[in-house]
């Protein structure tokens, strides 16, 4: 399996080591106006630019929860969670609460995000969409920042592709020591009996497991998220258009934002990646990295569903997708299509549903 979403870009800011943005000239479908928020918006001087969250509905589900409670399980290329030896915590994830993860692949306690040159860590990405530390000045926000970060390392240095065993092992430790959510951004194209029966061990054991659908561009669907239960998740552009990356089908249950590196629908100056911090090619160099994919738009719906848990709305998996499903901003044709399955996922919406098993 491998990490899906990993092309990027870099913004500098608040005096980090980054690459300058380059970006394209495409301004085509700028996106509305987003509609003025009940929560104020936090100090974290990214915010402004993270289209994304506020497309989802963030900081607006904040009046709810800020996911306290909740545990989200990060299967990736490990998480810079901790100062450790040659290994630094990112500074924007400073405040963020983290749980005892392991290194699938090196076989230690320590899973943390082994950057190689030209390769920003992923893991760390996703983890700070997740629950990236928010109101403290620095750097930008997270779907869920009161919920907690479990670091599991199933992929090599340099984001290649992760093996069957490891992400099942993985999905086995997260359902065994109190995981809520899984968020897998991982896609392969050939089905795998161990990871089918973790997918399913976990489900049963009370974790939302999240998946992006893939990156093919056409209607197939990668897995993990082909699985039963699997939360499979499309991405869009700052638009609400699907991303031409993006997989549609069947198996596909919502869409959230994922990016698009070759545009600039706000005419902001910058692509219309996702933004959050990460290690950049060493332990201990960090950047305000953008990037493109269905990972990301897996991480923003790993995110809420942490925010749905919190809530206290539902618990039981099958819950937490039906919220998810039930609450989304239907796109396209009128109820649930291939292109952007039941809509996108809206945070404010799913943590006040009502009917679900709790």
């Amino acid at each position: 399996m491998t990490a899906a979403g990993v092309r990027t870009v870099a913004l500098a800011v608040a005096g980090l080591l980054v690459a300058a943005c380059a970006g394209s000239s495409d301004t085509a479908g700028a996106p509305p106006a987003p509609a003025p928020s009940a929560v104020p918006a936090p100090d974290d001087p990214l915010f402004g630019g993270q289209w994304h969250l506020r497309m989802i509905g963030i900081p607006d589900a904040w009046q709810v929860t800020t996911g306290e409670g909740a545990i989200v399980a990060v299967l990736d290329t490990g998480v810079a969670y901790e100062d450790e030896g040659p290994y630094r915590r990112a500074p924007d994830l400073a405040g963020t609460r983290f749980v005892a993860g392991w290194d699938f692949v090196d076989g230690d306690a320590h899973p943390n995000d082994e950057a190689v040159a030209g390769r920003p860590g992923h893991g760390t990405h996703m983890a700070g969409t997740i629950a990236q530390t928010t109101g403290n000045g620095l750097g930008g926000a997270g779907v869920a920042p009161g919920a907690a970060i479990m670091p599991i390392r199933v992929v090599p240095a340099g984001g290649e592709a992760a093996g069957g065993t490891e992400v099942a092992q993985g999905l086995r430790f997260a359902a065994d020591h109190g995981a809520h959510v899984a968020n897998v951004s991982l896609a392969s194209r050939g089905d795998d009996p161990e990871v089918a029966e973790a997918v399913r061990y976990a489900i049963e054991k009370g974790v939302t497991v999240v998946a992006p659908l893939g990156e093919d561009g056409g209607a197939s669907a990668a897995f993990p998220a082909a699985y039963p239960g699997v939360v499979a998740v499309g991405a869009l552009r700052m638009d609400r258009s699907r991303a031409a990356y993006s997989n549609i089908g069947p198996r596909l249950d919502l869409v959230a934002p994922g990016g698009d590196l070759s545009a600039d629908g706000d005419r902001d100056g910058l692509q219309d990646g996702i933004v959050q911090q990460t290690v950049l090619d060493q332990r201990d160099t960090f950047c305000f990295c953008f990037i493109e994919g269905t990972s990301s738009a897996a991480a923003h719906v790993s995110g809420t569903a942490a925010l749905v848990v919190a809530s206290g709305r539902a618990v039981h998996p099958a819950d937490v997708r039906a919220a998810l499903l039930e609450s989304a901003d239907d796109l396209g044709v009128p109820g649930r299509d291939d292109e952007f399955g039941a809509g996108l996922v809206s945070a404010p919406r799913a943590v006040r549903v009502s009917g679900a098993r709790s």
